[in-house]
């Protein structure tokens, strides 16, 4: 019931509670005068209530963002490169491979990025503010991201939904670089992580220093040194303004503004980058104006000297290097491997078998013009041409051969137009010109009319004649030059020169020309060797006890087997009835020696090759003792070899040492006569050959004879043209052929010193060389000529060989030849 007093009043007193909730019930009272108190009130209202709920849900996902984002900078940090990793670059940036001739000239440069590294104090101040004017003006201040660059990068690219501008720090670029190259948001973020860590611990001009020697510049050039020498041919410190903008300007884009494909976006390019550094402070109005007056001036296209020294040499050497090493050594670790190649004989080489090849052309007859123009347009655009390539100076070279095209001819003469100059080709500088005829062997046929070989329009090789005799072809032109004949001869020749005394290759011409064959007939080709086999088997039968040097051979006509049409006879068809072995030797007598490798045994002749080094496959019938079977140049120069080093074995090599870039000797093989080598050096090698000396595979006395007998050729025997070089020389010649068409002539002669094996032939068999061609007509003149230019200021011993073993007597042995009596020095075990 309610009080009268007014409305109910509620009562909550944090006193006495206990007390009151005792007594029962609070009382409730009513009426005006009423209050209400309120039990256990709300503390917040609903804005409280809705900050508190915001407030838990933010701590909530910041703990959730602060999380994901470790777990996100986890995920794509895992696998980035260690720092330590770039910050020894330096050895570990991939190296040029360079080879390296005896008296220290490169031969071939070897790598899969060609790139010179420059320390960061050796790179000049002005290219350095080129790039950070032209990549990055702010490197020195940012922390490895440059935000503003970033912002603005970000926005294209969200824009375009592509990655479209790189705003990239140099930093970045740096960490760009030992990472993918894939554009893609997850890859920028990688970068964004490793260039902060890098900018945390690396030292700015550290990071500058990877980056000015990591960078691509166009043309295989990596890093500022590379760029340097292939655009200018300059070391750095050379380097102009003008220079040092124009390679900064290249890092954009390296084939855009590179400035041998468009010299003028390159010159472009170099002006906005010198305004860059203007605008940077690095240097003044004027010095960009002077800078930008400058021309650009190219290298231009350096000789490679891989193809004009020695590039058969050269690329035997890497394709051993190959072979031992490894690919990734070769191309990464950039090696310095040291040759024994004499520079000097390989030019001489290459020489004498370009003259060889061209005498044994000439002989065999004119193929006909490079090329024939009927058309006037296109003879003047020949002209134009040759005007361009030769200058002013065209046949001024005695040596060089010339293209031109023949303006006029008439039976004694034609006239040449060669570039700049006008030319006369008397017949008698063309005689040897008649029709090529592939079915025939006939050579040295004349010409008797130009007319015959040459017409106006044809296009020809032809060269200075350098001892002009008689009067001027032409008698109203007497100031025309006067040339001669030449075309690319067809068949193919190989000198091959090993120091048998250290084992060192010194001259290695596998062919004519590398442009047009690559193919190394030194180590490659397999050919039959003729005559040249015999010194392998007389060896054997001077090994045996049966046989010695005045052992009576039978010089009749061959007996074939029944069924068999092989009918070799001796050179010119001689017969002597009987011959001592020595004398059958020294002349190449075919029927006494196919019996005596008959009476020795094919397989037994196979075993004692095998012996002396030979690989590869033998055919053991008696077709053997002319040397029907293959050999390589290299194996039949390691044979003889054997030889005259009194029978103990070798390995021809042509690498001496090889040098890791961090100097480590990767593989040595230099003998300790060397003349290159330390004193540590000789020790070393001095202990290789005490530990590992060479192995006597050959009786020294066998060795002796067969070397005497050698010499024998050259002084009495079929070799006595060899005698003009004029030292002690031994050797033997050999001439090989398939169905009566002559195709490989041979000689491998030595002196006390040198080993040297010659070799004509015709690569593809198309025709004979010549029906009275042989090896004493072509390849010992060869090797004649180019052994006079390697023995040339070497003392030699008067004798070879050079000593004697013990266990060897001589005596001198009277015999006939025809109806004369002749005596000679014969040596016995």
């Amino acid at each position: 019931m309610a009080s009268p007093e007014g409305p109910a009043r509620a009562t909550s007193s944090s006193e006495g509670s206990t007390e009151d909730s005792a007594k029962g019930p609070t009382e409730v009272r009513t009426g005006p005068a009423a209050r209400v108190w309120v039990v256990n009130p709300a503390r917040a209202g609903l804005l409280g209530w809705l900050f508190r709920y915001v407030a838990f849900a933010l701590v909530g996902m910041g703990w959730v963002v602060v999380l994901s984002g470790v777990a996100a900078y986890r995920w794509f940090a895992a696998d980035l490169p260690e720092v330590e990793t770039i910050e020894s670059y330096a050895s570990i940036a991939p190296g040029v491979t360079q080879i390296y001739s005896a008296d220290g000239a490169v031969l071939a440069q070897v790598a899969r990025e060609h790139r010179s590294y420059a320390r960061y104090e050796d790179v000049p101040e002005p290219l350095v503010q080129a790039f950070l004017a032209a990549e990055d003006r702010r490197f020195f201040e940012h922390g490895g991201l440059d935000h503003r660059g970033l912002a603005r990068a970000l926005l294209a690219n969200l824009r375009s939904g592509t990655i479209r501008q790189g705003g990239s720090t140099i930093t970045q670029q740096v960490a760009k670089g030992f990472l993918t190259q894939e554009q893609t948001i997850t890859r920028k973020i990688r970068e964004a992580i490793l260039s902060v860590r890098m900018e945390s611990r690396l030292p700015k001009e550290r990071i500058l220093e990877v980056y000015l020697n990591k960078i691509f510049l166009g043309h295989g050039a990596y890093g500022v040194a590379a760029a340097a020498s292939r655009y200018f041919g300059k070391p750095l410190p050379e380097l102009t303004l003008a220079e040092h903008a124009l390679i900064a300007g290249l890092a954009r884009a390296p084939s855009r503004y590179s400035p041998l494909a468009d010299p003028e976006r390159a010159k472009e390019r170099r002006g906005v980058v010198l305004q860059d550094m203007v605008e940077a402070g690095y240097i003044t109005a004027a010095q960009r104006d002077a800078a930008d007056a400058e021309p650009i001036v190219l290298a231009g296209d350096q000789p490679d000297p891989f193809r004009v020294r020695a590039p058969y040499y050269a690329e035997h050497v890497r394709q051993t290097v190959l072979e031992t090493l490894g690919e990734e050594a070769l191309l990464t670790q950039g090696l310095r491997i040291e040759t024994p190649l004499e520079l000097s004989l390989q030019a001489r080489a290459a020489i004498e078998v370009d003259r060889a090849l061209r005498r044994l052309d000439n002989r065999q007859g004119w193929r006909g013009p490079v090329a024939q123009l009927r058309r006037e347009p296109a003879r003047q655009e020949l002209r134009r041409r040759l005007r361009q390539e030769y200058g002013d100076a065209v046949l001024d070279d005695e040596l060089r051969w010339y293209l031109g095209i023949v303006t006029k001819v008439n039976k004694f003469n034609a006239w040449v137009d060669v570039g700049a100059k006008e030319a006369v080709l008397p017949l008698r500088h063309m005689a040897w010109a008649s029709r090529y005829n592939r079915n025939s062997g006939v050579n040295e046929l004349q010409l008797d009319d130009v007319r015959k070989a040459l017409e106006e329009g044809d296009v020809i090789w032809v060269q200075r004649v350098s001892d002009p005799r008689g009067g001027p072809p032409d008698p109203e032109r007497p100031e025309l030059t006067m040339v001669l004949l030449g075309q690319l001869p067809r068949v193919e020749a190989a000198l091959y020169t090993v120091d048998h005394q250290t084992g060192d290759v010194v001259v290695m011409q596998g062919g004519r020309d590398y442009d047009r064959s690559q193919f190394n007939r030194c180590t490659q080709a397999c050919r039959q060797p003729g005559s040249v086999f015999k010194a392998i088997y007389y060896a054997l039968a001077l090994d045996s006890p049966r046989y010695g040097m005045d052992t009576i051979l039978e010089d009749k006509p061959y007996e074939p087997e029944p069924g068999e049409v092989w009918d070799p006879q001796n050179l010119h068809g001689t017969l002597s009835g009987q011959v001592l072995l020595r004398n059958a030797f020294i002349h190449s007598l075919n029927l006494p020696s196919i019996r005596l490798f008959s009476k020795l045994g094919a397989d037994e002749v196979v075993k004692w090759s095998r012996r002396l080094g030979f690989s590869t496959e033998f055919i053991a019938d008696r077709a053997l003792s002319l040397g029907a079977s293959c050999v390589r140049i290299d194996e039949l120069t390691r044979a003889f070899g054997v030889f005259v080093r009194g029978g103990r074995s070798w390995q021809p090599h042509a690498i001496r040492r090889v040098v890791d870039k961090r100097g480590v000797v990767v593989l040595d093989q230099r003998h300790p006569w060397d003349e290159g080598m330390d004193v540590a050096g000789r020790l070393d090698a001095l202990g290789r050959l005490a530990t590992e000396p060479p192995t006597q595979i050959v009786d020294a006395r066998t060795a002796f004879l067969i070397t005497k007998m050698m010499r024998d050729v050259v002084t009495s025997g079929i070799g006595r043209y060899a005698t003009k070089i004029g030292v002690p020389a031994g050797g033997k010649s050999g001439t090989a052929s398939k169905r009566q068409n002559t195709t490989d002539t041979w000689f491998v002669g030595f002196t006390a010193r040198y080993v040297t094996a010659a070799w004509m032939g015709d690569d593809e068999y198309e025709r004979s060389m010549g029906d009275e061609e042989a090896s004493y007509t072509t390849a010992t003149p060869m090797w004649t000529g180019f052994m006079e230019a390697i023995v040339e200021g070497i003392p030699h011993p008067d004798q070879l060989p050079v000593g004697k073993p013990e266990g060897v007597v001589s005596k001198v042995v009277e015999f006939e030849t025809g109806m004369v009596k002749q005596s000679a020095t014969l040596w016995f075990r």
